[in-house]
């Protein structure tokens, strides 16, 4: 391999967290030099690695970084200037003005290089701009609501926007969140060997389970979805469901740990999604960091469900638009986000009740329709999605399968993940590892896994996170 061709993978993986160049490059290296900083100048640490891990990913894009990042500091210093004015209506309105700069400015960039990525197939669109932004939205707004006050030092707003455990695919941490570790907190052992414990979480989730039913959809792509069976275009929709799950909670894992051990709090940004018993409640569990942003910064500030139900249907529908519009220019995700939205609507004003009344039906209605969603999401082209949901549902008919058995080769081959990924969804576990993950069988099942998965990135082709495309 030449010195250009090993540059040029460093460059593609530097931002992979599921990458042997992160994994035993750039984050050993990093580590150190935040230790050994002294503890007030570790920001200036953080902000100079994470641009220097997003210059090796996407180098014509860190001006625009920095440049972002600069004017969202000075804007912030001017709105907490302009807090400080003792005339409410001035200081109300000096405020505003700056906001609406601020979001005017953060927004417009990100509608402009989404509405690019529309023709370009995303290839011109920045990693990680929809969670930066959103985060410098949240900022600001904070401070315009009093709920924050405005960070006088560039280096720990630098940092605390471009991290990078979290600025590729978040999760989204609050300014008032990332305060303690923004100002140096001292990292005890016990943080670190919880942050270990999460990173290596995460790094089994993605390489030994999403990526393996990875393959399974890809093959069911590959055959065509004319060709499919209708039991396989069933285990296509559960295995998709599962892969997306692994491989974003996987990544929300790896990023949580990562700064755990920089010393920033744990952000959560999965709660089983699986067990829930509705629609509503599984998007209250999944990608929560979005979902309390939206809820926050979209939802509350329309009038959220204080005006009536009318109000409420419209108020749910305009911010699913918006979350389909997030993920994606396509006509299936606005598809998508509609979908949700009509079906949270309806539980909101019909059957939602009945559901927590009836815990076993519930979650069978999850099940089942969940991943029908899914596959809205994943099939960008409406003509084959509607080849995929005639497969689904037969007695729509698109002639016959090739192979009427096909579902049992690919069982055959891809049960040992299936079964794994369904036990790894069931709370049980996961009060079961809270409750032991100390214990030496658990330390040496975690190392067992993460040479697991080394071995498995070693011997197959890296695959990026899912939700690096949006």
């Amino acid at each position: 391999m030449t010195g250009l061709e090993l540059g040029r993978l460093i460059g593609e993986n530097s931002l992979v967290f599921s990458s042997l160049e992160f994994l035993f490059r750039f984050l050993p290296v990093f580590l150190i030099a935040f230790y050994v900083t002294p503890v007030k100048y570790r920001s200036v640490t953080l902000f100079i690695g994470s641009i220097l891990l997003y210059a090796c990913a996407q180098p014509r894009y860190v001006l625009l970084l920095l440049a972002v990042t600069a004017l969202n500091y000075l804007i912030g210093l001017r709105m907490g200037a302009a807090s400080r004015l003792r005339h409410r209506r001035r200081r109300r309105r000096a405020m505003f003005l700056w906001l609406l700069l601020a979001v005017g400015t953060d927004l417009g960039i990100l509608v402009f290089f989404k509405a690019a990525g529309t023709v370009t197939d995303n290839l011109l669109l920045p990693l990680g701009l929809s969670f930066y932004t959103f985060k410098l939205v949240s900022y600001q707004a904070d401070l315009f609501r009093g709920r924050a006050e405005a960070e006088e030092s560039f280096w720990r707003f630098g940092s605390y926007i471009c991290m990078f455990p979290q600025i590729v695919n978040g999760p989204i941490m609050r300014y008032e969140d990332a305060q303690d570790g923004l100002w140096g907190e001292r990292i005890r052992p016990e943080r670190f060997e919880e942050g270990l414990r999460l990173l290596i979480l995460g790094l089994a989730a993605k390489v030994l389970l999403a990526d393996r039913l990875g393959i399974l959809w890809n093959d069911i792509r590959t055959i065509g979805f004319e060709s499919i069976s209708t039991p396989l275009a069933w285990l296509g929709a559960f295995s998709y469901s599962l892969q997306l799950y692994f491989d974003f909670q996987g990544y929300s894992l790896m990023a949580a740990g990562i700064g755990v051990m920089l010393g920033f709090p744990y952000i959560r940004n999965f709660d089983q999604p699986y067990s829930a018993v509705s629609v509503s409640d599984f998007w209250r569990r999944w990608h929560m960091t979005l979902g309390s942003w939206f809820r926050d910064y979209v939802y509350i500030p329309m009038g959220g469900n204080r005006k009536g139900r009318a109000r409420l249907a419209l108020n749910l529908a305009f911010v699913w638009l918006l979350t389909g519009l997030w993920h994606g220019n396509g006509w299936n995700f606005v598809l998508w986000g509609l979908l949700l939205g009509g079906l949270i609507i309806l539980e909101k004003l019909t059957y939602g009740n009945w559901l927590k009344r009836t815990r076993v039906l519930s979650h069978l209605y999850v099940v089942v329709l969940l991943p029908l969603t899914w596959m809205v999401f994943a099939i960008p082209d409406l003509r084959e999605l509607g080849v995929y949901f005639a497969r689904l549902f037969p007695f729509f008919g698109i002639g016959q399968t090739l192979n009427e058995k096909d579902v049992l080769k690919y069982l055959a081959l891809y049960w040992p993940y299936l079964l794994a990924g369904a036990v790894c969804c069931v709370p049980a576990l996961s009060h079961i590892y809270e409750k032991w993950k100390k214990s030496l069988p658990v330390m040496i099942l975690f190392v067992l896994l993460f040479w697991a998965a080394v071995y498995r990135l070693s011997i197959s082709a890296g695959n990026p996170f899912l939700y690096f495309n949006f």
